[in-house]
């Protein structure tokens, strides 16, 4: 712990606490202490956990985010289809319409068609 503490410091950084030192110290002696556990003081490896959890935390936010973008992404092509199939339904029935109105005229025709066939073959 002398060592440690004569250790020179880099620039910016705040010499290690005490308690900083002991965790180090009893961490090297020890992987699993019961006595860092005791007291609460956080070992290297909790750290180095607390930092994996950090980037598991960031990484579910950011795929939360994605799944968000994606649902709203959904929702909007879920109505992008339903008005166009509701355009499509307008449009079939239009067709429908058009058709019927064209067999009628059709009809139309043929009966004048059928009349001036007739009258032309009685005057004869």
């Amino acid at each position: 712990m002398k060592t440690m503490r004569a250790e020179p410091v880099a620039d910016g950084q705040p010499p290690l606490s005490s308690a900083n030192m002991i965790s180090k110290v009893l961490s090297q002696n020890r992987s699993n202490t019961t006595f860092l556990n005791n007291t609460s003081i956080p070992t290297s490896s909790s750290k180095s956990q607390s930092a994996g959890e950090e980037a598991l935390s960031q990484e579910l936010a950011s795929e939360k985010q994605g799944s968000a973008i994606l649902h709203q992404q959904v929702e909007e092509l879920k109505k992008k289809t339903e008005a166009t199939e509701e355009v499509l339904a307008r449009t079939q029935r239009q067709y429908e319409e058009l058709k019927k109105q064209h067999d009628e005229s059709n009809v139309i025709l043929m009966k004048i068609l059928n009349l001036n066939t007739h009258g032309t073959s009685s005057q004869l």
